[in-house]
């Protein structure tokens, strides 16, 4: 991360607007910020760190103030400041402002509060595209974008030596406070937290486990008791199969318990610590290995009797089945031989009924048979009595048909108006008696004048209906022209509307590509900000995967500095053994053995040993710059979708995208629409060309009409009277018509009625003289006789019916009573009709009943003890599975626990006290120590390094210590015995050390600026020579070192400045150079 350029306006000290071109200060490398005490040089600082994160180092010290506006500003300047760096090879530009307050002339206050402001944009391509105006938008991008926080960022590119200072004295909590600060330990808090829950319910499950063991022996005994339960339920008649059976020999319980003591129950296991489970605060599941064999032989036991007695009841289940057989058919034969009995009994008594109606049937068949010879004459004499009736109706309907033709009677009347001037002709026929041609043939000739008036007034009918018909046209016509004309009115002021919206709508659409426009964009943001979101997750596991495989890495480095250190001692020993007094050295040559190495007791490590290690290192190495490359590349697809306009808070995108999407919606839907009314107007104009058009042509034809309806008129005037006077006084043609065949139906019927009479007369003699001859020849003296011995159809076959029923009936029974079962019934005498009694029957049936709920009762225990075995078996060939399974438990119940302890410190094994957190940040402050310690040395003339130590300090946590190596003096002591200066030289290595350790866990990103603050003022000028030649050796490898300094000497030794002027209207900003310095 590198500054290019900065603006202040109206911030802290600084009045107006202040510009900083770092560009000539990069190319310095070193360059000092200078100023008086109070002039502004910290707020610089704070300027800085507030573009990019919001507040700045000294305003987070105090407490997180906000920003203020200047006090030395105008009122109505707003402050701002601007920063312009670059980071991972992308130029990035961000503009803030804090929450401040205007003076106002309208607010009731005086003031108007001014929200606090953010923008950041980035060049792409030499444009300036802006990448959120959100502060959380915005930071997440700067935290990606530099890959620090902003206490990681202040501590790494701002280094307050007062600060590591302070860390230096300070204690293991203290430091373990800032530490973990700049070195996220949350994911080994979160082992710590694992472990121990995984160890609690560890626990838990061993408890369980117990309980289980424990409702698994309650459990035996429950079917124990539920099989001696089945042995006590069982039928008397069955208990002589179940004797000696297991089960048949066992005690009660508690009686076993009374007679050979104690039964085998629950062993009491202990933990491998040696303590039982009430003293270590565990549970078990409640049995050892032996008592877990001696319940797998107890349940095999138990499923042993159960089987044996389902057996035994089986057995007498058997036996109570075939006795049931015995008694179900005796029971079935005296049912049959009763019935036998019973249906001989019911025969007898049916057969004397039948004897009692036997003179009935003897009377029946007489009447039947004279009933059958008057049958036979029954068509003769029917015929003379029809033939006559016949001749007497056909006398009387001739009498009929004369009255109804009398001059009186109303067909009377009309038939002499139908025959007008032949009216004579009917008087003279009713006179006579008879009937002639030539009334007929004037009845005839009226009829058909009548027909030729029914034409003539249907022809003038139709003659109106048409000329109703054009009148009611002529009407719709008329009307048609009335709404054809209102239509055309309508279309025209539809049309003048659909006209107005359309050029309305075309207004409202002219911004068609702008709208599009913005919605494509929109949808290329969402789907940019789904990829980054992606990208961004892809890029955080990576970043975990590399943060593990470094870890890995320098474990394994360790491990071969260690072998390497030990193979030392090892080999400096072994030269050390072979030493002789007075012998001169194998190395130095010298004959005075002061201190001869010694390598503390254990294996050597070999040539063999270091290869393994050094290619598990080496292998590490490459898995770590593999994973390290991917986070690099992960990284750059996240950076590649913000280039394409991804924003991090992906709802406020998509609900931009959604605005944008319902304005394209709304705007093609207003098209659509414009597009309706366009088609709508083409169409409007063409109706209105249509309905013209239309109006046209029914004006016209109306016209026309009106002529023929007064032509139809005229000519049904004249019909009419014509008609009126070829109707002989009838109302209307019809009539005279209906009257005309009136009278000749009535001719027509007397004539015929005429002929039958004289038809009717003749068959009645004739019918007569048959009837006579029949009765002659028959039984019967006469047809009164006949008619006496007829039965009517219904009585005739109701008594044929009985007679036949009851001369089959008896023949039937007769034919039964004769069969050979009905004979062994009627022989039978009184004791064996005994044998057949009710009480007979009855105690058969108990017998038999009595056998059938006893099997069914064995055959219902029989399923139950089936099942019950079925269930002990079942859990019988569980115990194994089970007692493996609360081992399992028991020994993870131990490792968790274990391993939870020592994470958590409270193990005895943890002979340092340390956390797991506290352990990683003790790793993480030794690389900070070694890599101080390469400052160190250079600043102190290879004197002094930085040691971590593992030792406690007044009781305090292990594993945060730091001690200052003297090579001086080859004793190692305490940092709080640095005098100033060394404390000054020390905290800067500190500081440098941890920068770069913190860059490295940040991802390696390069950070080109720092600054580091004051404390120059107490060095020696030889030791501040060797800190500057430090710095300038970070300035030869590409940094810039920005030396916040007011101390004379630093003024001299440092040419490029950025000088900070003090004064009553505010500070200002300025850079001064030396003409020779490289910039």
């Amino acid at each position: 991360m590198r500054l290019h350029r900065m603006e202040i306006t109206a911030f802290g000290p600084f009045a107006g607007q202040e510009v900083v071109d770092f560009e000539g200060l990069n190319r310095a490398g070193v360059f000092l910020l200078n100023g008086e005490t109070g002039s502004g040089k910290t707020s610089v600082l704070d300027a800085i760190c507030f573009a990019l994160y919001g507040t700045g180092p000294t305003t987070a010290a105090k407490g997180g103030r906000k920003a203020q506006h200047s006090d030395h500003a105008d009122p109505h300047t707003g402050p701002r400041v601007d920063v312009e760096f670059s980071a991972g090879g992308r130029r990035w530009h961000v503009s803030r402002t804090p929450a401040w307050r205007e003076p106002s002339s309208r607010a009731a206050s005086g003031w108007t509060e001014r929200h606090a402001t953010v923008l950041l944009r980035e060049s792409v391509e030499g444009q300036w595209m802006e990448r959120g105006y959100r502060p959380d938008d915005v930071g997440q991008q700067i935290h990606h974008a530099i890959g620090l926080d902003r206490e990681q960022f202040t501590q790494v590119m701002m280094l307050p030596q007062g600060r590591f200072a302070r860390f230096l004295q300070a204690g293991s909590k203290e430091r373990e406070e800032l530490l973990e600060t700049l070195f996220g330990t949350d994911v080994y808090a979160g082992i710590q937290d694992e472990l121990k829950a995984r160890a609690d319910h560890a626990k838990q499950q061993l408890r369980d486990a117990g309980a289980e063991a424990q409702r698994t022996e309650e459990l035996l005994e429950r079917f124990r008791a539920r099989l001696l339960a089945a042995v006590e339920e069982l039928p008397a008649r069955a208990q002589d199969e179940v004797e000696g059976t297991p089960v048949a020999s066992w005690a009660p319980r508690e009686q076993a318990v009374d007679e050979t003591g104690p039964s085998d129950g629950p062993a009491q296991w202990t933990d491998p610590t040696g303590e039982t489970p009430s003293a270590t605060g565990n549970e078990d599941d409640g049995r050892g290995p032996e008592d877990a064999r001696d319940v797998t032989a107890r349940w095999a036991d138990l499923a042993g009797a159960g089987g044996a007695l389902v057996d035994a009841v089986d057995r007498a289940r058997q036996r109570a089945a075939e006795e049931f057989t015995v008694a179900q058919r005796r029971a079935a034969g005296l049912e049959a031989a009763r019935e036998r009995l019973d249906h001989f009994d019911s025969l007898t008594r049916r057969r004397e009924k039948l004897s009692e109606e036997h003179e009935r049937a003897q009377d029946a068949a007489r009447t039947l048979q004279e009933h059958d010879a008057a049958h036979q004459l029954q068509d003769v004499v029917q015929a003379s009595r029809t033939a006559t009736r016949e001749e007497t109706e056909a006398a009387q309907r001739v009498s009929d048909l004369r009255t109804e033709l009398a001059p009186q009677s109303p067909p009377g009347r009309s038939g002499r108006q139908v025959l007008a001037e032949h009216a004579p002709l009917l008087d003279e026929q009713l006179a006579a008696r008879a009937f002639s041609a030539s009334l007929r043939d004037a009845a005839v000739a009226a009829r058909e004048a009548a027909r030729r008036a029914v034409e003539r007034a249907g022809a003038l009918e139709r003659d109106r209906a048409d000329m109703e018909r054009e009148t009611r046209h002529l009407q719709q016509l008329e009307g048609a022209e009335q709404q054809l004309r209102e239509r055309m009115e309508g279309e025209r002021v539809a049309l003048a509307e659909r006209e107005h919206d359309l050029e309305q709508l075309r207004s409202d659409t002219r911004d068609e590509a702008l709208v599009r426009e913005r919605a494509r964009s929109a949808r290329a943001a969402v789907e940019a900000s789904r990829d980054y979101e992606h990208a961004r997750a892809t890029a955080e596991q990576r970043g975990r995967d590399y943060e593990r495989d470094e870890t890995a890495r320098r474990e394994a480095a360790r491990h071969v500095e260690g072998l390497e250190a030990l193979r030392f001692e090892h080999a400096a020993s072994a030269l050390a053994e072979e030493l002789a007094p007075g012998a001169p050295c194998p190395v130095c040559g010298s004959t005075c053995h002061p201190e001869p190495a010694t390598a503390a007791p254990g294996d050597e490590v070999t040539v063999a040993d270091l290869e393994r290690a050094r290619a598990a290192r080496d292998a590490a190495q490459d898995t770590a710059d593999a994973s390290h490359a991917t986070w690099q590349r992960a990284q750059h697809a996240a950076a590649e979708a913000l280039g394409r306009g991804a924003e991090e808070d992906l709802d406020a995108v998509v609900e931009r995208a959604r605005r944008a999407a319902e304005e394209e919606t709304e705007l093609v839907a207003r098209l659509e629409r414009a597009e309706r009314i366009a088609r709508a107007v083409a169409s409007g104009r063409e109706t209105l060309a249509e309905v013209e058009e239309r109006a046209a042509s029914t004006s016209a034809e109306a016209a026309s009409a009106r002529i023929r309806v007064d032509a139809a008129a005229q000519h049904c005037d004249r019909e009419r009277e014509q008609l009126a006077q070829s109707l002989r006084g009838f109302r209307d043609a019809p009539r005279f018509l209906e009257h005309a065949e009136q009278l000749l139906e009535h001719l027509d019927a007397w004539e015929s009625a005429h002929r039958a009479h004289e038809q009717a007369r003749e068959h009645a003699r004739l019918s007569t003289h048959a009837l006579e001859r029949a009765v002659s020849a028959s039984p019967f003296d006469g047809a009164a006789d006949v008619s006496r011995a007829l039965l009517e159809p219904g009585e005739a076959r109701e008594l044929r019916t009985w007679w036949e029923a009851h001369e089959r009936d008896a023949a039937a029974l007769d034919a039964e009573l004769a069969t050979e079962e009905m004979r062994r019934a009627a022989a039978l005498d009184g004791p064996e009709r005994e044998e057949l009694s009710d009480a007979a029957l009855s105690r058969a049936a108990l017998a038999r009943d009595d056998l059938d709920m006893l099997r069914d009762r064995l055959t219902r225990q029989l399923g139950g003890l089936h099942a019950l075995v079925e269930d002990i078996t079942a859990t019988a060939s569980q115990i194994p599975d089970q007692d493996a399974r609360h081992r399992g438990i028991r020994e993870r119940a131990a490792t968790l626990g274990g391993l939870a302890d020592v994470a958590t410190a409270t193990s005895s094994e943890n002979s340092l006290r340390m956390t797991l957190t506290s352990f990683v940040l003790a790793a993480k402050l030794e690389q900070v120590a070694a890599v101080a310690s390469e400052h160190l040395s250079r600043m102190s003339s290879g004197r002094f390094t930085l040691v971590h130590t593992d030792q406690t300090r007044g009781g305090g946590k292990s594993g945060l210590g730091l001690e200052i190596d003297d090579s001086w003096t080859g004793v190692r002591r305490g940092t709080e015995t640095l005098s100033g200066g060394e404390s000054f030289f020390t905290s800067l290595a500190l500081a440098l050390a941890l920068a770069d350790v913190v860059r490295a866990e940040a991802g390696g990103r390069d950070i080109d600026t720092l600054f580091v603050d004051e404390g120059f003022g107490s060095l020696d000028e030889q030791t501040l020579e060797q800190v500057l030649e430090t710095l300038d050796g970070l300035r030869r490898d590409g940094r810039v070192i920005g030396v916040v300094s007011h101390v004379s000497e630093m003024k001299q030794r440092i040419d490029t400045q950025l000088v900070v002027t003090k004064t009553p209207q505010g500070s200002h900003l300025g850079i001064e150079a030396d003409p020779w310095s490289p910039a």
